[in-house]
């Protein structure tokens, strides 16, 4: 993994812990796909932020 991807990583991740699903999204593409394995695949990023709202609840 080259370092400016490593650091893509942490910062996306870093968002999410702090609940800040926008700053998240700002590294994904706008057709981004999300697979879970066995599960579904979420297309595109509004798809994505539309779950992350149901799904990553904070401190409620």
């Amino acid at each position: 993994m080259s370092e400016n991807n490593k650091v893509i990583l942490l910062e996306g991740n870093a968002a999410i812990a702090e609940g800040n699903n926008e700053g998240f999204l700002s590294f994904c593409a706008d057709d981004t796909e999300w697979t879970f394995v066995g599960d579904k695949t979420l297309q595109g990023k509004e798809a994505v932020r539309q779950w992350m709202a149901t799904t990553y609840v904070y401190g409620r």
